[in-house]
């Protein structure tokens, strides 16, 4: 009986150790994903305001000039791949844009659609009082299925024009997705543009506006 009761107890120690490392294994995997989200300090928040606006624009394809003039400096560069774009005129800024939404979009999404543009992970580095770098990773979602295809990452700057009293587009980077600024200050994403996609995001192929250019869906 006493023997019996030893097995028991025995079996018991090992169903419960086993319990105790699945516990922790998991604790520790969600504290993995766990991010310590930051607050925008206040002189910063008309910089997210003119960024917002800048992804709801390109979502809803309205790249106008008068749009386009709200959100950007007439002096804008693109750092993809080499030599840097610089765009001097807003006709200029309008008509890059407009080839990107409804040519490169519509090369990303094939044979599919391009639906909308939804924000992973966003961040940002204050430079001065009247500049700061935003740093994105998006998700495109293509088809009427809104199928989470690919993601890509960039860095934005954007400075603060005392003339127009507002933060302005200044300069766009390309950034491979898997060096994304993770040590930058993390904050969270606005409900209404926030991927809640059923695929996790290291899952999603990723991909570099420079390699678009030639023709290719990668980072390589």
């Amino acid at each position: 009986m006493k023997k019996k009761t030893s097995i028991v107890n025995i079996n018991l120690i090992i169903l419960l150790t086993m319990f105790s490392l699945l516990s922790t294994s998991c604790i520790k995997k969600n504290e993995s994903k766990t991010i310590n989200y930051s607050s925008i300090e206040n002189e910063y928040l008309g910089a997210f305001d003119t960024f917002y606006k800048y992804i709801k624009t390109v979502n809803e394809n309205k790249l106008s000039n008068e749009k386009m003039a709200e959100l950007f400096n007439i002096n804008f560069s693109m750092i993809i791949g080499n030599p840097t774009l610089n765009l001097s005129s807003f006709p200029e800024i309008v008509g890059v844009y407009n080839d990107i939404r409804n040519n490169t979009y519509s090369f990303i999404c094939d044979p599919y659609d391009f639906n909308e543009l939804k924000l992973a992970k966003l961040s940002y580095l204050p430079l001065t009082k009247k500049s700061v770098n935003i740093g994105l990773l998006d998700v495109f979602l293509c088809s009427e299925n809104r199928i989470p295809s690919y993601k890509m990452a960039f860095i934005y700057n954007l400075i603060y024009d005392e003339s127009k009293e507002k933060w302005l587009m200044n300069a766009l980077t390309e950034v491979n997705p898997k060096y994304y600024p993770t040590d930058w200050r993390q904050v969270e994403i606005r409900d209404s543009f926030r991927y809640n996609g059923e695929n996790e995001v290291n899952e999603i192929k990723p991909l570099l506006a420079s390699e678009l250019m030639k023709g290719n869906k990668s980072t390589d």
